[in-house]
């Protein structure tokens, strides 16, 4: 399970379908955009985008987009505010996914470089994603396996030493953590303090 990611209010993170390298990457692959307004209703972030190879962004092969998403009058306009580069943009489509507190988010669809607007709920409304959200992060959490510090499994011979537990110190920390491929860290601890930093399972 992937840890809690927080956004700090203001800011727009794009970001696309994962790939193993950029050779796979398409510059027609929907385009998502993660936005958390700040205290005033605004939020900013921007998406560099290039061949990936060679040297052509140094003679301005390449594009640089600025976003902005405003709230006014209780809808959200997330838009184009400018452009750099000589690259045309893609014609691909644009989703918005808008944070409202608590993991609960509204979602929207539209085509990059125009503006999109979302209209933003009642109160009640809200509550109820929030409480929805809420209740499918704790669904989640109790879905939760345990891991055994050693687990016993049949496979390729030698393969049972990666599935062991080792501890890793460093200076202040110690990490404890299951090597095998998808494996994960178990704990992590502040030496001095005793404090683990990360929740053993």
């Amino acid at each position: 399970d992937l840890p809690a990611l927080y956004l700090q209010g203001g800011y727009i993170i794009p970001f696309g379908p994962p790939h193993q390298h950029v050779g796979e990457s398409n510059p027609l692959d929907d385009l998502t955009l993660i936005v958390a307004l700040d205290e005033h209703g605004k939020a900013k972030g921007s998406l560099f985008e290039d061949d990936g190879d060679g040297y052509g962004f140094t003679e301005g092969e390449y594009l640089l987009t600025h976003y902005v998403a405003e709230l006014e009058s209780s809808v959200v306009t997330v838009k184009v505010s400018k452009t750099e580069g000589l690259w045309k943009r893609p014609n691909r489509r644009l989703h918005v996914q808008l944070l409202i507190g608590e993991g609960a988010m509204l979602d929207a669809w539209g085509n990059d470089g125009e503006d999109l607007q979302i209209e933003m709920p009642s109160e009640i409304e809200v509550s109820k994603l929030i409480s929805s959200s809420k209740e499918h992060h704790r669904l989640r959490l109790e879905s939760i396996k345990h891991i055994p510090d050693v687990e016993d499994g049949s496979g390729h011979k030698g393969g049972e030493l990666s599935r062991t537990p080792i501890e890793l110190a460093n200076g202040d920390w110690s990490l404890k953590i299951v090597p095998w491929i998808g494996g994960r860290i178990i704990s992590m601890v502040h030496l001095p303090s005793g404090i683990p930093m990360y929740p053993k399972i």
